[in-house]
């Protein structure tokens, strides 16, 4: 059971946010409910979202580092969020499996990976020799950046999660890969 639990009657702000998540997405999932406590920190996070998916990773890279980072936070609702959403973007079990184990298909996607995973576990403190296989496999300044701002928005929704022990509400997978 959620230690946060969601807004139960939101108002102003709020509910005109929910509302146009419900319209796009048929449901308000629980984090956002539960983030809607603030409607600052909602709207924060999702013009940031919003502002990231017009960048130079696809919809596809976005979701393997997320999976990367949830399975790395031990996220379990991320974790199922991330998995169904992988899955309609045309993702495979495999592509889902390797990229929470850290691996991907392609170079570049594995450089993607490898840098998220990087930035959570030595909390942004990369090598130059870390930077320099990631360039040598396509990785840019550009990237550099966005794949940061990636991690960060999915750190915050780890987080968020860990902090409030959001009920899950999408198929459940487990922890273990």
């Amino acid at each position: 059971m959620s230690r946060i639990l969601p807004v139960s009657n939101p108002q102003g702000d709020v509910a005109t946010t929910l509302s146009a998540i419900k319209s796009k997405l048929g449901m308000v999932p629980n984090l956002y409910a539960t983030v809607g406590h603030s409607s600052t920190v909602l709207n924060a996070y999702l013009t940031f979202s919003d502002a990231l998916s017009k960048g130079r990773l696809s919809t596809k890279q976005r979701e393997l580092i997320a999976l990367a980072i949830a399975q790395t936070n031990q996220c379990q609702y991320c974790l199922s969020a991330h998995t169904l959403i992988a899955g309609s973007t045309g993702l495979g079990e495999k592509n889902i499996k390797e990229a929470r184990e850290g691996k991907a298909e392609n170079a570049l996607d594995q450089a993607l990976i490898s840098l998220a995973i990087d930035l959570v576990e030595q909390r942004g403190e990369l090598t130059t020799e870390q930077l320099d296989i990631a360039a040598k496999n396509g990785v840019d300044d550009e990237l550099i950046f966005e794949v940061l701002a990636q991690v960060i928005a999915n750190v915050f929704t780890n987080y968020a999660n860990h902090l409030a022990q959001t009920d899950i509400d999408f198929p459940e997978v487990s922890l273990t890969v």
